[in-house]
């Protein structure tokens, strides 16, 4: 494979996990923080969007766990540069964040509102998975 070929496959892959993941944060954040009603028309989407996300947040919790040793199927649906960038930016907060993170997923596993923290942590996933794909873009017009 080309440089161009893979530097191309890398900013696919990070840009559709940053698009499925802000998407579905977005999503939430519209019922959650705007306080705007689910509507007989809406509630599909947000139920996808709930479930999207939680798959997602399962997939990553895991990644961040088990650093290091051989990946299953789920865990590799999280790009490996948004994983090291995830911890270049959280560095002494790792824990915390992922404790968060597991929070998240029982709530939306429970179908339980989430709150402006849990916010905060989807945030800084969506944060570090933006800078990766710009990061690879902007790699892919260099060449």
């Amino acid at each position: 494979m080309s440089d161009l070929s893979i530097i191309a496959h890398d900013y696919e892959l990070n840009a559709e996990f940053a698009r499925k993941f802000n998407d579905a944060v977005l999503n939430l954040k519209r019922v959650y923080l705007l306080r705007r009603a689910a509507t007989p028309d809406t509630q599909p989407e947000i139920e996808k969007s709930r479930g999207e996300l939680r798959h997602l947040l399962e997939s990553l919790v895991l990644a961040l766990q088990d650093e290091g040793k051989s990946w299953t199927a789920d865990q590799a649906q999280v790009p490996a540069d948004v994983l090291e960038r995830l911890h270049k930016r959280l560095k002494g907060e790792l824990p915390e964040t992922i404790v968060e993170l597991r929070r998240v997923t029982d709530s939306l596993a429970k179908g339980a509102a989430l709150d402006e923290a849990a916010f905060a942590a989807l945030d800084r996933v969506c944060e570090a998975a933006d800078a990766t794909a710009s990061a690879a873009f902007r790699r892919l017009r260099r060449i």
